[in-house]
């Protein structure tokens, strides 16, 4: 139907009139606040990259994660950096790692903030790269098992729901087996579904101390120049106007 019987002006006459049709809006029930968490203890050290942003230990984090809370932000994704590092991201899946300790003392210390865990091995691996490496590359099926495990001693340890970031094929479906198995088919997965290889994660790298020692990752993210692929990898119940959590 064209002017003059359509008139879309009319409901844009005033900021009222405008903020009632408004299709899309932001407020603090939208934010997750990313925490990064490291070994020792009494330690808060500011990341170079992100002025402003610490990397705090498990003692100090509750600090932050109440004052989260307190600002009306609903939840906190939290990023793990060990003490030590190897080729099977051991610290990763530890019942005693940074990221369990804190998903406890958080819960402990906070009413109602969601804590969102990010699931992925590179902060854990000593060549920093997102899974099992095996003659100069990632071995995609190997990788699976730990990020399942990782997972589940997230649940265990309290969290609300796990994001895995990692980009290995079928990583969602392992993980949320192992979830389900593990009695835990109540935590949903927040599933990145795209993720690029993009050098705008360079300040989050430095931040979780993950940058790779060799090559990068574009054998695993995705092409930028690939949209059609990103579409291809949203979830069906995505595609139909629903949740993308698993």
């Amino acid at each position: 139907m064209a002017f003059p019987v359509n008139r879309p002006r009319r409901l844009r006459r005033t900021p009222l009139l405008r903020s009632m049709v408004r299709e899309t809006s932001l407020s603090t029930d939208d934010l997750i606040y990313p925490m990064f968490v490291t070994f020792g203890r009494s330690k808060t050290e500011e990341i170079s990259s992100r002025p402003g942003v610490f990397r705090f230990t498990v003692d100090r984090i509750v600090k932050e994660a109440q004052e989260v809370e307190r600002l009306g932000i609903p939840g906190v994704i939290l990023f793990g950096i060990p003490e030590k590092k190897d080729k099977k991201a051991s610290g990763a899946y530890s019942e005693r790692g940074v990221v369990q300790q804190a998903i406890t003392a958080i819960k402990a210390s906070t009413k109602n903030l969601v804590v969102i865990t990010d699931v992925c091995l590179c902060e854990y691996m000593s060549h920093g790269h997102c899974g099992i490496v095996k003659d100069g590359d990632v071995d995609n099926d190997a990788t699976l098992p730990l990020l399942a495990r990782t997972a589940l001693s997230h649940a265990k340890a309290g969290a609300d729901m796990v994001a895995p970031s990692d980009m290995m094929d079928g990583r969602v479906r392992a993980i949320r087996n192992a979830l389900d198995k593990g009695g835990f088919s109540h935590v949903p997965i927040m599933a990145y579904t795209a993720k690029y290889a993009s050098g705008f994660y360079g300040p989050f790298r430095e931040a979780a101390e993950s940058a790779p020692k060799f090559g990068d990752r574009t054998s695993y993210q995705m092409d930028p120049a690939n949209a059609r692929e990103a579409l291809r990898r949203l979830p069906w119940i995505l595609r139909k106007g629903r949740t993308s959590l698993w």
